[in-house]
């Protein structure tokens, strides 16, 4: 059978094959149907497939639907998967027991068609707006952290974990740089080429840089043509060095704009965070301030503050 890309994937674990027949064939129609003949085939197949929906038997030799639903819960993997509990023992502390322990609903055998098919399809359309609700909150997580015209990260995200730098540096002693970046003559570029072009070198500016800084380090837009990098657990002899070999790379990397190369510097400010720092301005500003002194002497530039 081709499965279909947006199709769901309901796994069916029960020792009894004539059951796994039966409910395959009811729920065809809902989704791809898979199937496991005991607990630990169907923890492997749960782990392996990621399905959207789990049918589980409770009286099944060796490995019972209980353990199946515990082991299922403690790995994050497959911990908010739904199980439906399926049994033939309609007894009132068997249903408390398995819902107790996580499960979203209980089935009795044999099995109602009409009320299978609709608690199954209930169960499949809540995980698909669960994970349609959860896709949708990362994506505003993501817009919230980054600039959106370079995917950089933006000031809100770099503030946030220069704070978070800040205290696990003091814990461990680590020393922390800090380090502003400013196109050279920017207005000119807007001025002379026009806004869609400078907004194609801030874009280079921020890819070239990316592609440039060491995994560790926050690459965030600051503003404007303004951009400002925290470097955990450098000192400021290497953040100076990283900083001017960054400018050397930015201006030995022509942007490509039509029918022509643009040649493009940038200046650079460096410092190192203090003991006596107690404000994450006072380290920004000390920063900036060494940006405007880059600026002040010829641009194209680090200075260190």
């Amino acid at each position: 059978m081709t499965v279909q890309k947006n199709q769901q994937t309901i796994l069916i674990i029960d020792d009894a094959k004539e059951n796994i027949i039966v409910l395959s064939r009811l729920l065809k129609s809902q989704g791809n149907v898979i199937f496991a003949q005991c607990g630990e085939e169907g923890l492997h197949l749960a782990l392996q497939s990621t399905p959207d929906l789990i049918l589980l038997d409770i009286s099944m030799p060796g490995m019972d639907g209980f353990e199946v639903l515990m082991r299922l819960k403690q790995d994050q993997a497959t911990a908010g998967i739904p199980v439906i509990f399926i049994t033939g023992i309609p007894d009132s502390d068997t249903e408390e027991k398995g819902l107790t322990l996580g499960a979203v609903d209980y089935i009795t055998k044999p099995f109602p068609p009409a009320v299978v098919i609709a608690r199954v399809r209930h169960q499949l359309n809540l995980q698909r707006l669960t994970l349609a609700l959860k896709e949708a909150n990362e994506q505003l997580t993501l817009l919230a952290m980054t600039d959106p015209l370079t995917g950089a990260y933006n000031r809100r995200y770099f503030i946030d974990m220069l704070k978070n730098e800040l205290l696990r540096a003091r814990r461990y002693n680590h020393p922390i740089s800090v380090m502003m970046i400013d196109i050279d003559h920017f207005k000119k570029i807007n001025d002379i080429f026009g806004h869609n072009i400078g907004d194609q070198v801030i874009i280079e500016i921020v890819n070239i840089s990316a592609d440039f800084l060491r995994k560790s380090d926050v690459f965030s837009r600051f503003g404007g043509e303004e951009f400002i990098i925290l470097l955990p657990e450098t000192a400021l002899e290497l953040a100076t060095t990283i900083a001017e070999k960054l400018c050397a790379k930015i201006a030995n990397s022509p942007i490509r704009i039509p029918e022509k190369n643009l040649v493009i510097t940038v200046s650079a400010g460096v410092t190192q965070v203090e003991a006596h720092d107690d404000t994450l301005e006072k380290i920004i500003k000390r920063a900036d301030t060494a940006l405007y002194q880059a600026k002040q002497q010829g641009r194209n530039r680090v200075v260190v503050s």
